[in-house]
């Protein structure tokens, strides 16, 4: 078996002796960690869910409405990046290593509304000005968001790697789980707020004034 092939694939592949109750015993255990992670994941969203509807229903000011509302729809809006990402990466190139990476996906979701509601409040969600200084001077939404999105850009890239090109980039980073939030997430930070402005001051012509 390969340095990040799971388990499960060569079984699949190599061996015509098991009876297939062993192929999907053998399935269960190798994907128990992601099938975690996703029932993590969905619990969170569960509890996401009330945060907009029962602020209206306290009579709650409109910033606290607002917190409510995104907080579980960002989450939403994320899922099937999320998810997707997670499970092909599970199946095609490590199980152990998208559990890993899930749960710190999961951790930095829940940490989304604490962000917001403990640097915005009142004011809103906390951004800050892009800066090569990590995600911002000082604590803000980029901190939580930035990082997920490397976890699931580090996940999809991955796959496309180890499929397409038979290259292990969990190799090559040596700790993925860090490598996905820490190094993927920078990355992502200053490719889009660093480099997307200039494509949007490039094709504003096309849509008038």
């Amino acid at each position: 078996v390969g340095a990040c092939e799971p388990a499960f694939c060569s079984l699949l592949r190599n061996d015509t002796t098991h009876m297939p109750s062993a192929v999907v015993q053998a399935v269960i255990s190798e994907l128990s960690g992601p099938a975690m992670v996703t029932a993590g994941w969905t619990l969170l969203g569960m509890n996401f869910m009330p945060m907009g509807p029962t602020a209206g229903m306290v009579g709650a000011c409109e910033p606290q409405k607002t917190w409510g509302n995104r907080t579980f729809l960002n989450m939403m809006e994320h899922a099937p990046l999320f998810l997707s990402s997670l499970w092909v990466f599970a199946i095609f190139v490590s199980a152990e290593e998208a559990t890993k990476i899930g749960t710190t996906y999961i951790a930095l979701r829940s940490l989304y509304p604490v962000i917001w509601a403990a640097y915005g409040g009142a004011n809103g969600a906390p951004m800050q000005p892009y800066t090569w200084f990590l995600f911002g001077k000082g604590m803000n939404l980029f901190y939580v968001t930035f990082p997920q999105y490397g976890c699931v850009f580090y996940m999809a890239l991955a796959t496309l790697l180890k499929l397409g090109l038979a290259i292990d980039l969990n190799s090559i980073v040596g700790v993925p789980a860090l490598a996905a939030p820490l190094g993927f997430g920078l990355f992502l930070y200053h490719f889009a707020l660093g480099g997307f402005p200039y494509l949007q001051k490039a094709v504003a012509p096309l849509f008038g004034k």
